[in-house]
């Protein structure tokens, strides 16, 4: 309804004001899952498989429990930064797989291995420590 000269009453004029809001929030939502959608599919996690074996019929998922022995080397110049091996006493590291116990990138790149399989990931930052880093050791494009 519209009252004398044309304009919207105050609640209407409210109630329009409203929805042309709520109206642009879902499409700046909408592009912006567009473009980190787009993102996320130039970076992902590279999987190299060195070795599966020959029976596997049971693999990983999220929610298992994994105990594995993982190295962590910085991409621009081979250098280790972590071993399991030489933490927690030499004994290999246990975590739930797809809850965050880990970085992104392992979780992803230890979903669907079999037991005994052995596989080299390449985990970009926006998978492991971020444009901030880890520490001084970890720089934003290390890993």
């Amino acid at each position: 309804m519209r009252e004398r000269g044309g304009h919207l009453g105050p609640t209407l004029g409210i109630m329009h004001f409203l929805f042309r809001l709520i109206i642009s929030v879902y499409l700046w939502g909408i592009f912006t899952a567009q473009g980190q959608k787009a993102e996320e599919s130039i970076e992902e996690v590279k999987i190299e498989v060195l070795h599966r074996p020959e029976n596997c019929s049971n693999t990983s998922k999220k929610g298992d429990l994994l105990n594995a022995h993982y190295d962590g080397f910085l991409a621009k110049d081979g250098s280790k930064f972590y071993c399991s091996r030489t933490q927690n006493e030499g004994h290999p590291k246990w975590f739930v797989l797809g809850v965050g116990q880990v970085i992104k990138g392992l979780d992803i790149g230890m979903t669907d291995m079999c037991p005994g399989e052995k596989r080299k990931l390449i985990i970009p930052p926006s998978f492991a420590y971020g444009k901030e880093g880890y520490d001084k050791s970890l720089p934003e494009k290390g890993i």
